[in-house]
């Protein structure tokens, strides 16, 4: 039996790495990778280990249960999601909307292409949908440092940290 997830469909992983780009100009790729998780599963940002000033974004992560299904082992379908994920990022930055050059040093930049309107407006409507919970994901979280102790992936667990340079 053959059953859809936007965490495994090529096009709705570049829509969202798009709406995160336009929002956030320079990021880094395994940031932005950890990111674009969330905004497909934001009810498991209520298991991300936070500072204790955004604990009231944790009880609101709850209210967000996926429409599909959340996934059975986090870990794995983060690691599952990454060659589609790279794949989005290759195809932006081939459209010109990502530089290449600061690509190849594992950092998404956005270029000055403008986004066609028509895709704006989906991915306005995208945003808003669940506008607290990406609003979050996208201004709040996206700031916090991605390695060392605390970082995104310390807090998140979705990817080792022990052995970055900080």
């Amino acid at each position: 039996m053959l059953i859809y997830h936007p965490a495994y469909d090529a096009y709705h992983c570049l829509f969202r790495m798009i709406a995160l780009i336009d929002h956030v100009n320079e990021i880094e790729v395994d940031k932005a990778r950890i990111l674009d998780f969330y905004l497909v599963f934001p009810a498991l940002l209520s298991e991300v280990r936070m500072p204790y000033n955004y604990s009231v974004i944790k009880k609101e992560a709850k209210k967000y249960s996926n429409a599909y299904r959340n996934p059975i082992n986090i870990t794995s379908t983060f690691r599952d999601m990454h060659e589609i994920q790279m794949a989005a990022i290759r195809c932006l930055a081939a459209t010109g909307l990502i530089e290449i050059t600061s690509l190849e040093k594992n950092i998404i930049k956005r270029t000055d292409k403008s986004i066609p309107d028509g895709f704006l407006l989906s991915m306005c409507d995208f945003l808003n949908a669940k506008e607290e919970i990406y609003t979050f994901i996208i201004s709040k979280l996206s700031q916090f440092p991605l390695t060392g102790k605390d970082g995104l992936k310390d807090r998140t667990s979705l990817m080792e940290f022990r052995y970055d340079f900080s």
